[in-house]
C-alpha cells in the first residue's frame, strides 16, 4: 500500500494507484464522509481531499473544451420615429416664475425629452415610470 521513499527515515509516503482508487471509491459511497474514510485507512483527510481534486482535474482535462462564453446573434431593431406618451397635463404655475424638471432618456436609439414644472413632480414620476417599463 505505501512505500517509504527514504529508507533511513520517514520523509514522504507514496501510495499505489490501486490504493488511491480504493479510497476514492469509498468516499463516493452513500453516507460516507471523506474524513471517516481517510481515518479508517490511517490517512489525513487533507490527503484524500487532494486526491479528489487531482482526480477531478484529470477528468476535466479529458473532457473536450467547452467555451466559457458563446456569442449569440442579437437582431437589433432601432426606431428613429418619435413616440407619443399619454401624459396628464401639469397644472399651471401659481406664480410667474416656475422651476422645471428636465429629463432626457435614451433607450433603443430613441431620445425622449421631458420638461415638467416642479409643482407636478408626482405626475412626472408616473410618466417616467411608464416610460421606463
Amino acid at each position: 500500500m505505501e512505500r517509504l521513499i527514504d529508507g533511513e527515515r520517514r520523509l514522504r509516503r507514496e501510495y499505489s494507484a490501486d490504493f488511491k482508487a480504493l479510497v476514492l471509491r469509498q468516499t463516493r459511497e452513500r453516507g460516507a464522509s471523506v474524513s471517516g474514510v481517510a481515518l479508517s485507512h490511517g490517512l489525513h483527510p487533507n490527503m484524500v481531499h487532494r486526491w479528489l481534486r487531482e482526480q477531478r482535474l484529470l477528468r476535466e482535462k479529458a473532457l473536450p473544451g467547452t467555451p466559457a462564453f458563446v456569442p449569440l446573434p442579437v437582431q437589433s431593431v432601432v426606431s428613429q420615429e418619435r413616440v407619443a406618451l399619454p401624459v396628464t397635463p401639469a397644472p399651471a404655475p401659481v406664480s410667474g416664475i416656475c422651476e422645471a424638471i428636465h429629463i432626457e432618456v435614451q433607450r433603443h436609439g430613441t431620445t425622449v425629452t421631458m420638461d415638467w414644472p416642479v409643482t407636478a413632480a408626482a405626475q412626472c414620476a408616473q410618466a417616467l415610470r411608464e416610460l421606463l417599463q
